[in-house]
């Protein structure tokens, strides 16, 4: 039986209560004083949006085109690694309960599960990337994620290394090694990598590219200078700089000077409302990351698929009290 989690803070708990403490510190767990984690909450619940009504909205779409690949809604799962310290198999879990709701996947270069095999449960996929010292591998990475039949290549650039949260620290959790490489060594994140690494790295795949951890308007252009199709506006769900700013305050900003290029957002976004408040502020869909393995954690795919069917659901019934047909109505709502 599906476990009950209707709201965030249900997940949230029903996870606490499943997972040991180790495993709870690194899903749950972000940089420093953790102020980023709870900036990111605080400041999209802070966005108050009025209403179009009364209009017609008998009939609402979400349908939309998310990483170059259809979706049944403006969202798709965040790229997270380690997340076979939630539950055995977990990114075949969470792939076959996307591919159950019609939401893409990101696949992490960390991931528990090969490429190959997340492929093969039928899911719409990305792959994430992050830059790595050993070129050949990372070389190869692409080149599989293109065969793989990904439809999009996400380029991680907020994380020179990984130093994980003091609360996992004080655990002494230790990240489970990725499925992706015959040795660990090849993992190492490339902290030298610039802008030309970039441009170098869009011009030598056939995927788009699109470029993760962008939080202001200047890099969002320089991303776009080197061959990027679009932005993911994202501070690392708070996991990487306890000094960053909440994305929901940089959003808007970053969207207004797009144009033409795509704008997604993560870090802090645990419901449909938060969805619709991401789309009046200029995104054109959302990642969902500590959810999922909230959802993971308590009740396996189901749970998994318990999480997107709640933010689904709930954002269907925020266009509507919003007074919202469709998507492109939903940007409106700040203007």
């Amino acid at each position: 039986m599906t476990t009950a989690t209707t709201t965030p803070a249900a997940e949230f708990y029903a996870a606490q209560s499943a997972l040991p403490a180790s495993a709870f510190a690194f899903v749950s767990g972000g940089a420093g004083t953790e102020s980023t984690v709870r900036a990111n909450f605080a400041n999209w619940d802070a966005i108050r949006l009025g209403h179009r009504l009364p209009a017609d909205v008998g009939q609402r779409s979400m349908f939309t085109t998310v990483l170059s690949t259809q979706s049944a809604a403006p969202l798709a799962v965040a790229p997270m690694g380690g997340a076979g310290a939630v539950a055995p198999e977990a990114d075949l879990a969470i792939a076959r309960a996307c591919k159950k709701a019609g939401v893409p996947m990101v696949v992490s270069t960390m991931a528990s599960s090969s490429i190959e095999d997340i492929a093969a449960t039928g899911a719409e996929l990305a792959f994430q990337l992050y830059p790595l010292r050993n070129k050949d591998v990372q070389a190869d990475l692409v080149r599989r994620a293109e065969e793989s039949g990904c439809h999009a290549l996400v380029v991680t650039i907020d994380t020179p290394l990984r130093h994980g949260s003091q609360r996992e620290q004080a655990t002494g959790f230790t990240l489970p090694d990725p499925a992706h490489f015959h040795d660990v060594a090849d993992a190492e994140i490339d902290p030298t990598t610039t802008w030309g690494d970039i441009e170098v790295l869009a011009g030598t795949t056939r995927l788009p590219v699109w470029i993760k951890g962008v939080l202001s308007p200047t890099q969002a252009q320089r991303a776009v200078r080197a061959g990027a199709a679009g932005v993911i506006v994202s501070n690392h769900g708070g996991r990487q700089s306890d000094a960053a700013p909440a994305t929901a305050s940089v959003l808007p900003t970053i969207a207004g000077t797009m144009n033409d290029s795509g704008v997604l957002v993560d870090s802090g976004i645990t419901t449909g409302t938060d969805v619709l408040r991401a789309l009046a502020l200029g995104a054109d869909g959302v990642l969902i990351g500590r959810q999922i393995l909230y959802g993971l954690a308590a009740d396996g795919e189901q749970g998994v698929q318990a999480v997107l069917t709640r933010i689904i659901s709930e954002l269907d019934r925020a266009l509507a009290c919003a007074g919202c047909a469709t998507l492109a109505e939903a940007k409106t709502l700040r203007a």
